[in-house]
């Protein structure tokens, strides 16, 4: 973990430099929750990179807004400060038109995280408008509970001798701490699934449970997927996390029994 960016100080490239980005692979937390061999599990990860800013053939700024999508059974993952930079390499680089931004991301991003990866880049004036969607669900956030756990504990989830029929539950109260920086990482986490009722107030003390764990966000949220589907056992679940912005960047987490795809993912939230 030396030569992680994120716990060094690095300085910003001048000129395109895609070999900044650095990888890190997603065996390494996986083989700690040994998820391969006791669930199935489908998932992408969507960031958005709100600093995106190139030069066109003038030499005139463009600024725009760009959305990553990484097959969760990509090998690597990205570091999110070494994707900053690689942006950063971009700003004084001229390009013939937007297209051509979006090919090189694409290429580069798939290279290094060894699987394809899809980019679509927006313009300002077509999202600068855009109304945040309502919420589905429920919110568990007002129930009261204590903080005990100080870290992720599955036996904290009950469920009860009810069904549940496709029930969403979310919560604002989610954080964790980077395992570079120990910075908190905070996020919106919605739940979706079939079968036994989970009891939501043990649902809440668990997820409240991470607030000193360090984990990179891909593995809280297998984490989670992990624990409810061997301590709840629903025939179908979905958990989405989508964590704040930092750097310019957010982190938008889904792990799920059925595939997940690029036009299935959670709308904007107010806090991104």
């Amino acid at each position: 973990m030396t030569d992680n960016p994120l716990g060094s100080h690095t300085e910003h490239p001048p000129k395109y430099q895609p070999d900044v980005l650095y990888p890190i692979p997603r065996w390494a937390s996986r083989s700690l929750l040994d998820i391969d061999k006791k669930i199935r599990m489908f998932g992408l990860d969507h960031w958005q990179a709100y600093e995106l800013s190139w030069l066109n053939n003038s030499g005139k700024p463009q600024v725009a807004i760009a959305e990553f999508y990484f097959n969760s059974e990509s090998e690597n993952i990205v570091e999110s400060k070494s994707l900053k930079l690689y942006l950063n390499s971009l700003n004084q680089e001229r390009y013939k038109n937007r297209e051509t931004v979006r090919s090189l991301i694409e290429n580069d991003l798939s290279l290094v995280s060894l699987c394809e990866v899809k980019v679509v880049i927006h313009p300002l004036d077509e999202i600068e408008n855009e109304a945040f969607s309502a919420r589905p669900g429920r919110c568990i956030d007002h129930i009261d509970v204590e903080l005990g756990a100080r870290q992720p504990d599955a036996e904290l989830l009950n469920i009860a001798d009810l069904d549940a029929d496709d029930e969403i539950l979310y919560s604002d109260l989610f954080r964790s701490n980077c395992p570079v920086t120990g910075q908190p990482d905070w996020a919106s986490i919605e739940l979706r699934y079939t079968g036994k009722k989970i009891s939501e107030s043990s649902l809440l003390q668990y997820l409240i449970s991470f607030r000193e764990h360090q984990g990179y966000h891909e593995e809280c949220a297998e984490r989670i997927f992990r624990d409810i589907m061997l301590t709840c056992q629903p025939s179908e679940l979905r958990v989405g996390m989508n964590f704040l912005r930092r750097g310019g960047l957010d982190i938008n987490v889904y792990r799920s029994t059925e595939p997940v795809t690029s036009d299935s993912v959670n709308a904007r939230l107010i806090r991104q």
